[in-house]
């Protein structure tokens, strides 16, 4: 079984009990191509990050762009106007007076337990939140079955179907949600649906690379060696498209997915206060819930003087180096780009958590499991007319402060839906006999009530398995 391998000078060949593996490993060369639009990806990845991570890629980025700066007090009045990034008033989850703040007395800190997650243990905490109660041991028996890389290599549905108890599809639902967790590719079953998986991952962030999609579909077993004019022939693009996609796969695709796990709040030695602070803090006030987002300790700004120094430099270029030119607008530009980018994160995380907590309001007024009503990323994508991915990361890895002061997980205010089936039984168990509802009827409400997508075929084919008739039966039956 080969590792995909692109990189030909830094390209390996190692050998364990006779087999011939070929590594993938970028050139040790600079490569120079065209990428998908990085601000999109930028600003999908800094919406994942939590405020520690979020601090590590402020102090990261103003160490590398001059013309970023970063403050720890506010700005005179002289100064306000060149602030991008300021602090505003904490939007409510209800109506509310002007003025009307509410106090935060718990320490969220004192509420966490010190530890760090280990890849095992953070997916085993996601798949608990997705899955019902009667797959988690499905989901221990893959978890126990991963390798050290976070792959399923040679796993054989048939012999888990037989250890478990579970049927292959029951095995097979619980696989697919396992394989859209992080780190991308985690869980899949050989090297070329690991890379798959990342190239689907990347799709969803915006970053669509549908060419080397198929030619990781179609020549996987041949990308040690890729023939460029036969798969350029064969997929009827040109031989410098055939180039820049395989260039794509060995920069963006990883074959070993745990290499790419970073626990998200284990940070060696550091206080448990400095791992974890609540990026979401919800807390009552006299009309309601109060819903705030935290921003970074720092103030951010573009440096007035490298925004005058550009200014200077477009209003006459000709007394300037053009490369330095270039560089100076570069900095500004992306000074900029980074501070837009931190107010998008700021605004979706934002509308995020204020739905979630309209809809989860009594689990936030009582601080009870047993009150959160079913919810799904899917749903609050829909309300907001977002895409679900978005909402995906924005609740990833991130901590919320409840009213009562316990700090618990974003991923902790969805909960699992019915399955398919029961949604499905519990529809037709409610509906008028005398005018049952079609498949297509099915599989509006399962959506309207339950948050689950499902086409008419979809419907049909699990009412089939439940031995549940066509409405015409059903009604001429009652």
């Amino acid at each position: 079984m080969d590792v995909w391998q692109l990189g030909r000078a830094a390209s390996g060949v190692t050998y364990s009990k006779g087999r011939r593996y070929i590594v993938l490993a970028p050139e040790q060369k600079p490569l120079v191509q065209t990428r998908v639009d990085h601000r999109i990806i930028h600003a999908a990845r800094l919406i994942e990050c939590n405020n520690v991570e979020l601090e590590s890629v402020i102090e990261q980025t103003v160490g590398e762009n001059p013309a970023l700066e970063r403050i720890e007090s506010a700005p005179d009045d002289s100064q306000e106007e060149q602030y991008t990034v300021r602090r505003r008033a904490v939007e409510r989850v209800s109506d509310w007076e002007p003025g009307e703040t509410a106090e935060i007395d718990a320490d969220p800190i004192s509420n966490v337990a010190d530890e760090s997650l280990t890849l095992r243990e953070s997916l085993h905490r996601d798949l608990r939140a997705q899955l019902r109660e009667d797959q988690y041991y499905i989901a221990d028996y893959l978890l126990d079955n991963l390798d050290d890389h976070g792959l399923l290599l040679g796993f054989d549905i048939e012999r888990a179907s037989f250890e478990t108890g579970a049927s292959p599809e029951e095995i097979e639902e619980v696989l697919t949600v396992l394989q859209s967790l992080d780190p991308p590719g985690v869980g899949a079953r050989s090297f070329q649906e690991c890379a798959l998986l990342q190239l689907r991952d990347l799709r969803d962030q915006g970053e669509d690379n549908l060419l080397a999609e198929k030619i990781v579909e179609r020549f996987f077993d041949r990308l040690a060696d890729p023939p460029v004019r036969h798969i350029a022939r064969e997929l009827k693009v040109s031989t410098d498209e055939v180039r820049q996609a395989l260039d794509y796969i060995r920069a963006a695709l990883h074959p070993f997915p745990a290499d790419n796990f970073h626990p998200p709040y284990g940070l060696g030695s550091s206080s448990l206060r400095e791992r974890i602070r609540p990026d979401i803090i919800i807390h009552r006030s006299r009309n309601g819930f109060v819903v705030e987002v935290v921003r970074p300790r720092w103030i951010l700004i573009v440096s007035p003087q490298w925004r005058e120094q550009c200014k200077k430099m477009k209003e006459q270029p000709h007394e300037y180096a053009p490369e330095v030119v270039k560089q100076v607008q570069e900095y500004v530009e992306q000074a900029e780009q980074f501070l837009r980018n931190l107010e998008t994160r700021h605004h979706t995380l934002q509308r995020i958590a204020r739905e979630v907590a309209k809809y989860q309001s009594s689990f936030l007024e009582t601080g009870l499991h047993t009150y959160l009503r079913p919810l799904t990323r899917t749903q609050i994508a829909d309300k907001l007319g977002i895409h679900e991915s978005t909402v995906s990361r924005a609740t990833r890895n991130k901590w919320v402060q409840m009213p009562s002061g316990e700090l618990i997980r974003f991923s902790d205010f969805f909960t699992p839906s019915l399955s398919i089936q029961d949604a499905i039984t519990q529809v037709i168990h409610d509906e008028d006999l005398s005018h049952p509802f079609s498949d297509q009827q099915i599989a509006d409400l399962i959506y309207q009530r339950y948050g689950i997508r499902a086409s008419r075929r979809t419907v049909v084919k699990f009412r089939n398995r439940l031995n549940i008739p066509s409405s015409r039966e059903r009604k001429r039956r009652r």
